[in-house]
């Protein structure tokens, strides 16, 4: 009788011990699972939403159905944040994490990549018809083509050559027979073979989600960040300066995969002024403390009222419109599944932040 009575409080014991081990071995095998979009969302600041602050800043609040304050986006500011990413087998960095009001997909907060360095300096808007010197078949500021019937320079290269990662385009053909024109850089031929190397692998383009571009913009650049971050997504009042391309003629929003920045990314990236500043993008201090500034470089944004400019930072850090067959920086943008995860790294240049799906 007593050893079964000592069989069973050996026994109770051992249970005793297994129920506290288990659930750490478990644990620390099937680590709960942080999705990149949580983990920016996590570091949000008020700090940085100061002038001069580094960091993610929460911007563009309203009040939800229950009242409560929430925020369209989680924005990376200052010269230098901790927002890099290993993407690709290169470096990429986080514009920041955004919901609907910036891609579309209803109840999803989904992270926008940005590549750290500029891919290739092209024309916005220009296609030539052959690869003949000179040889071109328009530099319109329609995103899409379907008004025209010409897509722009940089939608066929980010969308059919680089983000296919091939040398043949559905719509082009070829990438040997393609070129592009551009008035400062005496209409040079260009072949994409070199940016078609860069191009998104098989596992990587499983990451990027296919989302909704918004294609509209001011007739001047004397407007606010928020103004522009408004118009952009049709969610201005002033239906008069904001609009599509030409004066309305041309598509306001499109579906793809990658994308440019928008003018108000680029001037939510700048800590020269405090987020809640109305200053307008006229002004020469946004490149300042600003870690998308690269010099001149194109957004996806239209100049409304005319037919052939596209709002482009230029070399001293302000937001302007130019004739879209200039020869500016373009970055492939996009923005990844909502199910992607992260799995290490600080986000510094050094450490980068590592993903899985």
């Amino acid at each position: 009788m007593n050893k079964k009575i000592t069989i069973i409080s050996i026994s109770i014991v051992i249970l005793g011990i297994l129920a506290i081990i288990i659930p750490k071995i478990i644990n620390q095998t099937y680590a709960v699972s942080t999705t990149l979009a949580d983990k920016v969302i996590s570091l949000e600041s008020s700090s940085a939403c100061n002038a001069g602050g580094t960091g993610v800043c929460k911007t563009n609040s309203y009040t939800d159905t229950d009242s409560a304050t929430k925020y369209h986006d989680y924005r990376y500011r200052g010269a230098d944040p901790s927002n890099y990413v290993l993407f690709n087998n290169e470096l990429y960095r986080i514009i920041g994490v955004f919901d609907s009001n910036s891609h579309g997909k209803a109840g999803e907060y989904l992270v926008k990549l940005i590549r750290s360095r500029v891919l290739y300096s092209g024309s916005w808007g220009v296609y030539n018809s052959t690869n003949s010197s000179g040889t071109y078949s328009g530099y319109k500021n329609e995103w899409t083509g379907n008004t025209t019937g010409v897509k722009a320079s940089a939608n066929v290269i980010l969308n059919e050559y680089f983000y296919n990662k091939t040398n043949t385009s559905s719509t082009y053909g070829a990438c040997s027979n393609w070129t592009y024109y551009s008035s400062n850089n005496n209409y040079k031929t260009f072949s994409c073979s070199d940016i078609v190397g860069y191009g998104i692998n098989d596992t990587y383009r499983n990451y990027i989600e296919e989302v909704t571009w918004y294609l509209k913009g001011y007739n001047t650049n004397s407007y606010s960040k928020q103004n522009f971050y408004l118009c952009e997504r049709g969610l201005s009042t002033n239906t008069t300066n904001c609009m599509s391309a030409y004066k309305g003629a041309y598509d306001s929003t499109t579906t793809a995969n990658i994308g440019l920045m928008y003018a108000s990314d680029y001037l939510y990236a700048s800590s020269y002024f405090a987020d809640t500043a109305t200053t307008t993008a006229s002004s020469n201090y946004y490149g300042n403390k600003n870690w998308l500034y690269k010099g001149y470089e194109w957004t996806i944004t239209p100049q409304s009222s005319s037919a052939s400019l596209a709002f482009s930072v230029n070399y001293s850090g302000r937001l302007s419109n130019y004739s879209t067959d200039y020869g500016y920086g373009v970055r492939p943008t996009f923005y990844l599944k909502s199910n992607v995860l992260f799995t290490g790294g600080t986000g510094t240049f050094d450490d980068p932040y590592t993903i899985s799906m």
